[in-house]
């Protein structure tokens, strides 16, 4: 069986990664491998309401960052919602990984109308 040792890819006191970012640590093996463990930030699913009534759901790390970046119509926003606004946030969910944020946001995406606004009732009362 091989022995791991666990070191911190950044080992200054005074580093410390961006709150949200993933944060790396380096693994060597026995024979002197090395390879690098990223570790997952959290993912969020969302919905937005647009101003003609439409919803639409999307996924991400940082959902005030991202919420504002649509707001914006820069070059960030998703092309759906370029000229639907003014938007609101009408749910956030926590899904953990990238994988599970994207599993859970295609079975978001198949709920009818209004399974989605049943969905977000929910969150209103908790």
């Amino acid at each position: 069986m091989t022995d791991l040792v666990i070191e911190a890819a950044n080992s200054t006191p005074s580093a410390s990664p961006k709150q949200g970012a993933s944060q790396a640590q380096a693994v060597t093996s026995e024979q002197g491998a090395t390879s690098e463990i990223v570790q997952a930030s959290a993912w969020y699913l969302y919905l937005i309401c647009c101003a003609n009534g439409h919803l639409y759901t999307g996924i991400t790390t940082d959902v005030a960052r991202r919420f504002n970046e649509h707001q914006s119509n820069g070059p960030k926003t998703a092309k759906y919602l370029r000229g639907k606004g003014p938007l609101t946030l009408m749910y956030q969910e926590q899904v953990g990984s990238q994988g599970d944020a994207l599993r859970r946001e295609i079975a978001v995406k198949k709920l009818s109308r209004a399974q989605k606004l049943v969905l977000i009732e929910s969150a209103e009362h908790r």
